[in-house]
């Protein structure tokens, strides 16, 4: 009996392993830095130097209306012998920003999402179509609804799994199944429905994810309430959903993997080793799971379903502000110490933070998350100090915060912070005419929000984007290959023409070296003059092995006017 038992089991597994049209093993990081990324804001994401990023796919935005179901306001994919459409004005848009995520090695995780829009009520779960919430269970009807949703995790598991478009390899299904009354309502249901309906989620996903990509991961999400809920109807405790999930998918035979928000049981104060609202104990009967307490949950994990489940702290941020003061400082501190926290963790795969920049419902909660404090209209205005802070935590820069940081996680956790990178800053400083050793005239193309580049002899004009954030970056860039400048170690280029009001702008000149180690010289550009600049780079380590170089254009104390551009010329060594 027990052999048989044990044919059945390894032909389920077999079923559910997919051999997938992509088979490549799943890619390893340099470390769990990540950040789930404003709007518009990509080459700033680039310029903090993640590793990873979580992306949200809401799949009611993206299924085109009836007057949009045609070839030129929609793709169309068959499924099932039905022809289904989705609105490429939202595809194009997330093509945008996967395309930057995958030429910068970026580990993407997508979020599975359905929200409410009037004429697609029917993919919501029955008993929660009249309401409110953020996100919904899907429909599991078996029936046309559920073949829509289908439909759509097939068109992006295809489009967006190492193409042209982007790659995307771990896929959360759904959000914070245990706080279903606002992430994932399903209604006045019974648990064992309830679990029962999201088992069924997670393995028609699993099956058509993995048909694509054998070793896709896909994820449960949960918050931080393990045993206890947020409170009211429609609220289960993590653990309890955690259990019941996982013995389910051994019955089927799926793999999963945690996606787990660990989040402060006040999610208004910043303080990581503060007393927790809810309580937080080293035990497994804890309330709380936050960042405090981490191992208690990495440690249930490893010891009962092992180490090849792995988790993703997918979603946590500090607010910058408490109790309506300043927290600034409050913050920096939360996001370096939780970032090594979780660095220290061997089950831990990455840590997404949350958010890039202030979002206005949660300002108004008194959650201010982001590394941007931004305006009425959502739009990025100035960086807070957490933003240094998490473009540096995992370099070995030498910083008070970052120092702090480090010091308290040793304590907690035993365990030394790794530097992932190493990183030397200086400044451009103006200089003579210079004669080139090395030159650097060709191969420079358009960075970041650059809306036009051209080329003359060594001679490149730029001229920024006007649609984009005027506080993101705009310049050249240009892959080395493997360049040994340590015999002419000093960095030059003359610049002239950037048409600004208001004075001056930023010059960042980044010379990297293999997997992120950076060497950063800036300076201030005044308008309509012509400079000289140069730095000297005999000091960095990684001189003798250049990869790429990025010269870019910020916003200093002035604004951009229309058409604003500026000529570099003369780039190179001597």
């Amino acid at each position: 009996m027990r052999t048989v038992l044990a044919a059945v089991l390894v032909c389920l597994l077999a079923v559910h392993a997919n051999a997938g049209v992509y088979n490549f093993p799943y890619p390893s990081a340099e470390n769990k830095k990540g950040l789930m990324a404003g709007d518009g804001m990509v080459e700033d994401v680039l310029e903090l130097n993640i590793c990873h990023a979580t992306f949200n796919f809401p799949i009611t935005h993206m299924i085109a209306h009836k007057s949009e179901r045609n070839a030129s306001s929609s793709y169309s994919i068959k499924y099932k012998g039905k022809k289904y459409w989705f609105r490429k004005e939202h595809i194009h848009a997330w093509d945008s920003v996967l395309k930057q995520y995958k030429k910068n090695n970026i580990t993407v995780t997508g979020i599975l999402l359905v929200d409410k829009r009037s004429d697609l009520k029917n993919l919501i779960y029955p008993s929660a179509r009249s309401k409110t919430a953020g996100y919904y269970m899907w429909n599991m009807d078996g029936k046309k609804n559920q073949r829509q949703i289908e439909a759509a995790i097939q068109f992006l598991a295809r489009r967006y799994t190492n193409s042209k478009y982007g790659k995307v390899v771990g896929w959360v299904v759904g959000n914070e199944i245990n706080s279903a009354s606002a992430w994932n309502r399903a209604g006045n249901v019974s648990f064992s429905q309830y679990m029962d309906t999201y088992a069924r989620m997670f393995e028609r996903s699993s099956d058509i994810i993995r048909g694509v990509y054998a070793n896709a991961r896909l994820y449960i999400p949960l918050d931080h309430f393990w045993n206890t809920s947020f409170g009211g109807s429609e609220t289960y405790k993590g653990r309890e959903c955690l259990d019941a999930f996982a013995a389910r998918m051994k019955r089927d035979g799926y793999r999963w993997n945690l996606a787990y928000h660990a989040y402060n049981g006040d999610m208004t104060q910043p303080s990581i080793t503060a007393a927790q609202k809810y309580g937080t104990t080293n035990t497994l009967d804890t309330p709380l799971i936050t960042m405090k307490n981490l191992s208690v949950l990495t440690d249930y994990i490893r010891s009962r379903y092992g180490t090849d489940t792995r988790v993703i702290l997918s979603e946590q941020g500090y607010s910058s502000t408490y109790q309506g003061k300043n927290a600034y400082a409050g913050q920096s501190d939360a996001v370096a110490l939780s970032y090594y926290l979780a660095m220290a963790d061997p089950m831990v795969d990455s840590f997404v933070y949350y958010s890039h920049l202030d979002q206005t419902f949660l300002k108004k909660a008194g959650a201010s998350y982001g590394l941007w404090n931004v305006s009425k209209s959502d739009n990025a205005t100035s960086k807070k100090p957490s933003w240094s802070v998490f473009k540096y935590m995992d370099t070995d820069l030498n910083d008070a915060v970052l120092n702090n940081a480090r010091e308290i996680s040793e304590k907690m956790t035993g365990k030394k912070v790794p530097a992932t990178r190493t990183i030397l800053k200086r400044d451009l400083v103006p200089c003579g005419k210079y004669k080139l050793k090395k030159k650097l005239n060709k191969g420079w193309k358009g960075c970041g929000a650059v809306d036009s580049s051209r080329r003359k002899g060594s001679t490149y004009t730029l001229v920024k984007d006007p649609s984009r954030n005027k506080n993101v970056y705009w310049g050249l860039q240009k892959k080395t290959g493997r360049l040994n400048v340590t015999p002419y170690p000093v960095l030059c280029l003359t610049v002239r023409d950037g048409r600004l009001t208001g004075g001056k702008c930023e010059l960042l000149v980044r010379v990297f070296s293999g997997s992120g180690h950076v060497f950063e010289a800036s300076g201030s550009v005044k308008s309509k003059r012509r400079q000289c600049l140069q730095v000297d780079l005999r000091e960095w380590e990684h001189c003798n092995a250049v990869t790429k170089i990025q010269i870019l254009l910020k916003r200093g104390s002035g604004e951009w006017k229309s058409g604003a551009g500026i000529v570099v010329e003369k780039i190179g060594f001597r």
